[in-house]
């Protein structure tokens, strides 16, 4: 029996157009910044809160329910696919890197593999069983504000805080027009990297990651200030470069939430044990027929690409397509529907991991692992969760998985041009602290080459940290206190993101939930519009300073 479309406001070429260009400028915006600090926002928000804005003067009545689902669909399918450009970077920290059509060529066969896998996952997730979806409630309590409520007032707060941080990030001393300064030196604590990042983007996500994760980023930050300068490291002033603790804490504590979570895994399993037969979707996003047919389409186009591009036999490519596409996305999604946690960073070491063990041993082989989880997995645990809350706004599935369609193509070619153009600049690309990047490269080379590979010492601290994460993450669910102890998450990236910007991220936190969310008790729809400004403003002026360079309106340029 099919839903009752009847109220259902119709999709608009307005809306499609608009969503096309935000997602091409979100995927974008998110490979500059995923290089820059490791975490992104993968857009439905900042789409439709801006989309929200730039069609007000039409009217407010004019923007319908279905205009904000497309667009944010559209948004965070652009968005997401930002983050592969960590895979890219990895390639390039271990040999030769990617030529322009390889990574356009991946982006778009691990994306069309990853729309396919998006329909069981539908029908597994949504249909079967009943998450939680913190983040889609979150997308859709957005929506409800702005449209339903009315409530004009934050497009007005969104243009005025863009204009003001992305004009902070220009003038800023870092590349800019230091005209402001990009950090503050914390007296004698700058010797050991002890400074803080003035980074909007370190603002705005603070406040979207939640406090704990940024008591997490500060707990990290003062082991890497002073742990590295009691060892003896050097320099010390850059102890972000001693990151084989980090590395140890992330894969491990990831490894330990999923190994605690087990019902999410098995659960997940039964699930595909039990799919199939005849379908009990209301609202299918494709025919049967269809969905064969665009399968047939993504699986053969991928195996070509892989094949003849990137020399995996066509043995890796079935495990990639059935553990990477399927498996891997299926846990992924579960944990994010019920945590709002992806675990993408430790999925794409594990399935280096498994990549390495069907024969891909070789760090140009087992780095694909890394990202095809990147790449399916931006498009199917995305469209699944913009799913849940197209769903309440009775939007047709179809509508959704079409309209993320139009994106892959020309997110795929942006994203690998925006990789270009950051690696065009050497100086620039080693500036770029990419710390997943980092911790893929080094997996990869651990898988290629074994431990010996790494440096002297190394091995003992990746250990230390992998048990430090085990234990930690135990106390940490287990413990009756759990909300008065700083996040996992945020210590893992606190102890490998240099400390200036781990310390940007706590500041952020404390600004943003302490003083004004609950001192001076300013509204969650005001705070959100803050930290979308705050994100969009640090990517467009982190990506306008170089723009400006090249133009000879900034001095200093190389």
């Amino acid at each position: 029996m099919q839903p009752d479309f009847g109220s259902t406001p119709p999709i608009t070429f307005r809306s499609v157009v608009m969503g096309l260009i935000f997602s091409v400028a979100l995927c974008a915006m998110n490979s500059y910044l995923t290089l820059s600090f490791g975490v992104i926002e993968e857009g439905p928000t900042i789409a439709a809160l801006f989309f929200f804005a730039l069609m007000l003067p039409f009217g407010a009545k004019s923007i319908t329910t279905t205009e904000m689902v497309i667009v944010a669909t559209m948004g965070s399918a652009g968005g997401s696919l930002g983050f592969i450009s960590n895979f890219y970077a990895a390639k390039a920290m271990t040999g030769e890197p990617y030529s322009l059509m390889d990574m356009t060529l991946f982006g778009i066969v691990s994306s069309l593999v990853g729309l396919a896998m998006a329909i069981p996952l539908r029908q597994l997730l949504i249909l079967k069983e009943d998450l939680p979806w913190p983040g889609a409630k979150a997308v859709e309590t957005v929506v409800r504000t702005l449209v339903e409520k009315g409530d004009p007032r934050q497009a007005v707060i969104l243009l005025g805080s863009f204009v003001v941080l992305c004009a902070y990030v220009v003038l800023n001393d870092e590349d800019g027009y230091a005209v402001v300064p990009s950090a503050l030196a914390l007296g004698g604590l700058a010797t050991y990297g002890g400074y803080i990042a003035l980074s909007p983007f370190a603002i705005g996500s603070a406040y979207l990651m939640g406090f704990r994760t940024g008591v997490g980023f500060l707990v990290g930050a003062l082991f890497l200030m002073f742990g590295a300068h009691s060892l003896g490291f050097e320099p010390t002033g850059s102890p972000q470069k001693f990151y084989w603790p980090g590395l140890g804490f992330l894969v491990a504590s990831g490894l330990t939430a999923l190994a605690i979570n087990w019902r999410t895994i098995t659960g997940a399993l039964r699930s595909m044990v039990s799919f199939g037969g005849k379908s009990e979707d209301p609202d299918p996003p494709l025919s049967p027929k269809l969905l064969i047919a665009f399968a047939t389409v993504a699986f053969v186009s991928c195996a070509l690409v892989l094949n003849l591009r990137f020399a995996l036999n066509l043995g890796l490519v079935v495990m990639l397509v059935v553990v990477a596409g399927l498996i891997q996305n299926i846990i992924a999604t579960r944990a994010a529907a019920q945590t709002n946690f992806n675990p993408a960073r430790v999925m794409g070491i594990l399935l280096q991991g498994i990549t390495a063990l069907f024969g891909g041993k070789s760090a140009a082989i087992n780095l694909t692992g890394a990202g095809f989880v990147s790449g399916s997995g931006a498009q199917a645990s995305l469209l699944t969760a913009d799913m849940v809350y197209g769903r309440a706004f009775k939007v047709p599935s179809r509508w959704q998985f079409w309209t993320q369609t139009l994106t892959v193509v020309p997110c795929a070619i942006a994203s690998a041009y925006m990789f270009e153009w950051i690696l065009s600049d050497k100086t620039r690309f080693e500036k770029m602290p990419s710390p997943v990047a980092r911790v893929w490269a080094e997996s990869a080379n651990i898988f290629d080459k074994g431990f010996d590979a790494l440096p002297a010492g190394a091995s003992n601290w990746l250990l230390g940290g992998a048990i430090v994460g085990v234990v930690y993450v135990l106390v940490e669910h287990f413990a009756p206190f759990k909300k008065w102890l700083p996040e996992s998450t945020g210590i893992g990236l606190g102890l490998v993101l240099s400390p200036a910007l781990s310390l940007g991220f706590f500041v952020g936190s404390f600004l943003m939930w302490l003083v004004l969310g609950r001192w001076l008790k300013w509204s969650d729809a005001t705070l959100t519009t803050i930290a979308v400004a705050s994100i969009v403003a640090e990517g467009i002026g982190g990506v306008l300073k170089p723009t400006l360079h090249a133009l000879g309106l900034i001095g200093g340029a190389s």
